[in-house]
């Protein structure tokens, strides 16, 4: 598409098909005939990463939509003259809005695309998540099948540490000292996994 395929004077006489066109849409009509290459320029600029059709597509729209409603507004207020004191500034400046505020919303649509996970990714981690699930339940077998294998007084220090005592406390409760009862606990641990195959 080149940026002679915009008409500005199609786009500012279809408001008003069949009225005389009057001194203000002339102005309209040539300031917008000057301005498109610079409203080309910035949607290029702005979304580079796209193609140039895509770009200037939606330069296109969104110039237009410029142009259809500063037509109409001007035609309501129906002056021989413009109220707009520098027309360029106001009509890019328009544009500029409208076309900022449309890239916002895709890059917004964009974010939250990548927030969503691929279905390669969801199947990687449904895989994760049931390995970590099998894993988690083959230790708690081997922990209740150890539990059961345990004598009573390997059982009572396994389960004070599980409340957070510390093996001082554990010690001072058994008239131990500290390293008899990590030695003796040690010591049980290895001939229960030896019995119940579980290795050194």
């Amino acid at each position: 598409m080149s940026s002679h395929e915009l008409s500005p004077e199609w786009v500012l006489s279809s408001p008003t098909s069949g009225a005389q066109t009057t001194p203000v849409q002339k102005e309209l009509i040539i300031v917008a005939r000057r301005l498109w290459p610079s409203v080309q320029a910035h949607a290029r600029r702005e979304r580079g990463s796209r193609s140039l059709d895509d770009n200037l597509g939606l330069a296109t729209e969104v110039w237009e939509g410029v142009l259809r409603s500063v037509s109409k507004t001007l035609h309501r207020i129906d002056r021989k003259s413009s109220p707009v004191a520098d027309m360029d500034a106001y009509l890019f400046g328009a544009f500029h809005h409208r076309f900022n505020r449309i890239l916002m919303k895709e890059r917004r649509r964009q974010e939250r695309l990548n927030l969503v996970p691929s279905s390669g990714d969801l199947e990687l981690f449904r895989e994760a998540r049931d390995t970590k699930s099998a894993r988690d339940l083959e230790r708690g077998i081997q922990v209740k099948e150890a539990l059961q294998n345990m004598d009573e007084w390997t059982r009572k220090v396994w389960a004070a540490r599980q409340y957070g005592y510390s093996w001082r406390e554990i010690a001072k409760h058994l008239r131990l000292t500290e390293p008899q009862a990590k030695l003796r606990f040690r010591y049980a641990i290895g001939k229960l996994r030896a019995r119940l195959g579980y290795g050194p």
